[in-house]
């Protein structure tokens, strides 16, 4: 945030939970169902409290996180705190939030709202909240009917799959136990790149999200010989009128590419493009109305999501500084990509059980696909994947 002051700081972050109603609202469980509870704006208050001066970075990372750990839940209040560092350089503010309050969309949003509300700007809020489309979402579900062609779609990827989610195309290690899971990050394509990118993608009927879908089914049959890239896809659910609202608008959908070892690009991207066209989420598809569309809980094991921070309405550009990250989790068998589109270009970040084979596996599948997105940018779309040796 620059050089600013610690009460100016306090004042921002208070109005920017002000003009957010799902961020003052908690849920108390009753017997039957969750009541919501929600203060009224004026009566906001910011608790601050000195912590001390720390040596280095790894006590700062440290006490940030055990906070965060203990500070933010699902159905209680705040579901949002914050940490602010002072350093030579200025304050660094850091948000913690539960991931029931928060998407992608919305950690994008966060930095660039916090800095309106510090020039003043926080009465740009947008009327119409989370819980307003909460309410709006669960009128449209109750009115669809359990044989609709979203249920058939997600039906046939799970009986591709022997009942279950699909995972990931490689193998991970011989665990059934929660396995603390571990991170990769990489740059895919830079600015420039990812512009040419972009272009290729919509020469063959795709956008930049089918491209790299492409990719990712180009590297699952180069390495694993598969002859469909089988994911669960995370899509934005925002409709028009909530654009600019935080939240948590995340619609899950079942993606299946065909793709075979030796694929070109140009083929494949036009199948993904097609893919996502067929299978866009719409009401109801958000993991528990799926679990109950479908009478069966659904677990997800392989997930991909795409995040273009460039079409964040409602704050300001995010800037090359502003990091969103995520806290450590436990599971067995799960593998997530992320996908981000930046004005620096494309990024991936992945987490998954933590084990030498799933780390060696992940690098491969990972640098499969960054191999296709390279030689794609580098204008080389019709050359095929090498099958596996």
């Amino acid at each position: 945030m620059g050089r600013v002051g610690r009460h100016q700081v306090g004042s921002a972050i208070s109005a920017w939970l002000r003009g957010h109603e799902h961020l003052r609202s908690k849920l108390v469980p009753t017997r039957e169902r969750c009541v919501r509870r929600t203060l009224p704006a004026s009566m906001v208050t910011l608790r601050q409290e000195y912590i001390g001066v720390f040596a280095d970075g790894a006590s700062v990372r440290r006490q940030i996180e055990a906070f965060f750990d203990r500070g933010t839940g699902a159905l209680g209040w705040p579901q949002v705190v914050f940490a602010t560092v002072e350093g030579a350089d200025g304050v660094t503010v850091f948000a913690g939030a539960d991931h029931g309050v928060v998407d992608g969309y919305t950690l994008a949003m966060i930095p660039g709202q916090i800095r309106g509300a510090l020039a003043g700007r926080a009465a740009g809020m947008p009327g119409l909240t989370f819980l307003d489309f909460g309410a709006e979402e669960r009128s449209l579900v109750d009115r669809l009917s359990t044989g609709s062609e979203h249920a058939d779609h997600w039906r046939s990827l799970l009986c591709n799959a022997r009942g279950r989610t699909p995972s990931f195309p490689l193998p991970l290690g011989p665990s059934e136990a929660p396995l603390t899971q571990c991170s990769a990050y990489r740059w895919l394509l830079d600015g420039p790149a990812a512009d040419r990118f972009a272009a290729a993608s919509r020469d063959g009927g795709g956008t930049t999200a089918a491209g790299l879908l492409a990719c990712l089914a180009l590297a699952a049959a180069k390495v694993a010989g598969e002859r469909h890239l089988s994911v669960v896809s995370l899509a934005n659910t925002r409709p028009d009128r909530w654009r600019a609202a935080p939240g948590w608008f995340v619609g899950l959908h079942p993606v299946r590419i065909p793709t075979t070892p030796g694929a070109a690009f140009t083929d494949t991207v036009a199948l993904a493009a097609a893919e996502l066209r067929r299978r866009r989420p719409g009401p109801g598809s958000s993991l528990p109305h799926i679990s109950r569309m479908l009478r069966r809980e659904i677990h997800p094991r392989f997930v991909v999501s795409y995040l273009d921070v460039r079409r964040v309405v409602g704050s300001a550009p995010p800037q090359p500084e502003d990091t969103m990250l995520r806290s450590r989790i436990h599971g067995p068998a799960e593998v997530y990509v992320w996908l981000t589109r930046s004005e620096r270009g494309v990024h991936l970040s992945t987490r998954f059980p933590d084990t030498a084979v799933a780390r060696a596996n992940v690098e491969r599948f990972v640098l499969a696909a960054a191999h296709a997105a390279a030689r794609v940018a580098d204008d080389d779309r019709t050359e095929a994947v090498p099958t596996p040796a």
